[in-house]
């Protein structure tokens, strides 16, 4: 290998690099807003659930 075959793989090696740290960094903001969702969504329905049951207390 000559010495620009050499930095032209080098340069390739970086760039694949590059691309597995956004391709990390978006798992984990996609991760991170699933969990939220999932908390949000939980929290949703246990709310609605409290109130079910306030207005089921209500009526009796």
């Amino acid at each position: 290998m000559n010495i620009n075959q050499v930095r032209e793989q080098l340069h390739r090696l970086i760039d694949e690099v590059d691309d597995i740290y956004v391709l990390n960094g978006l798992y984990r903001n996609l991760v991170a807003d699933k969990r939220q969702r999932e908390e949000y969504e939980r929290d949703q329905a246990e709310k609605a659930e409290r109130s079910k049951t306030r207005s089921a207390r209500r009526k009796d």
